[in-house]
């Protein structure tokens, strides 16, 4: 994988580049662009790898919605396939809908989506925009610890490759996790139609919480599976591709994981 160029991130998430707050603002907001964060985290070796922002329907203002960036060592972006990488994921805005965020993240090489782990767990770490003359100290500070956190979201998920879930199992678990969509069109089987060969099934029925998270992950965040809406009508389901839409769905997801591997280890 290779990492974003700026004419990439500003492709993907204009809001990035913002030098000024959105007009609506106090004149109390200090405001420190993203793109300043970037080039930190980029001098410490850590490079993006994926950009989105949120979209607004208020005039001018979607150049300074929420984005999401996630970030990689550079000595991790030629991993090999089925290896769990970790990430530093950054969220921030220019409108005043949040200050920087910084959380664990993985990416499983085999795989299109990023994982984030859920805060609660691993602990988010929250900048104001404050601005100040130990910024700098403090967005280094905080990556580095959540790096570590990351270290811990993989330990996590290899427990979770040596629990092995049954037919009834997984079902129950793609169950819960149909809850966190309003109005689902699908069935719980079709969250656990696996994507690629090695996150199949085994031959009676079983598979491990690691595979099972991550298929009905991927069906999650891509959506495209079909299904019968309220009004008859066949439909599909739709990808997600708001900030908060990831980042709410990752981390429940992550939670019912750690649920479901307490109940049955």
């Amino acid at each position: 994988m290779n990492a974003l160029t700026l004419d990439t991130l500003r492709h993907a998430a204009p809001s990035i580049f913002a030098t000024s707050p959105w007009g609506a603002m106090s004149h109390r907001y200090k405001m420190v662009p993203t793109v300043e964060v970037i080039d930190m985290l980029g001098a410490e070796g850590f490079l993006p790898v994926r950009a989105m922002q949120s979209r607004s329907r208020i005039e001018g203002k979607a150049d300074f919605t929420k984005h999401l960036i996630r970030l990689r060592r550079a000595s991790d972006l030629n991993a090999e396939v089925s290896q769990e990488v970790p990430e530093l994921v950054l969220v921030n805005s220019h409108d005043g809908t949040s200050g920087y965020q910084l959380m664990a993240g993985i990416f499983r090489v085999v795989c299109t989506n990023g994982l984030i782990s859920k805060s609660a767990d691993y602990g988010s770490i929250s900048l104001r925009h404050c601005g100040g003359a130990d910024f700098r100290n403090r967005v280094i500070d905080a990556t580095y610890r959540v790096l570590d956190d990351s270290t811990q979201a993989i330990a996590s998920a290899n427990t979770w490759k040596q629990i092995g879930l049954s037919a009834p199992q997984q079902e129950a678990f793609a169950t819960a996790a149909l809850e966190l969509r309003d109005n689902a069109i699908v069935r719980p089987a079709q969250l656990l139609r696996a994507k690629r060969m090695e996150d199949r099934e085994s031959a009676d029925g079983s598979r491990d919480l690691w595979r099972t998270f991550n298929t009905v992950q991927e069906h999650m965040v891509r959506g495209g599976d079909r299904g019968i809406g309220s009004t008859g009508r066949r439909t599909t389901t739709r990808a997600i591709n708001s900030v908060d839409g990831d980042l709410r769905t990752n981390k429940a997801l992550w939670t019912l994981a750690s649920k479901m591997a307490e109940l049955v280890s």
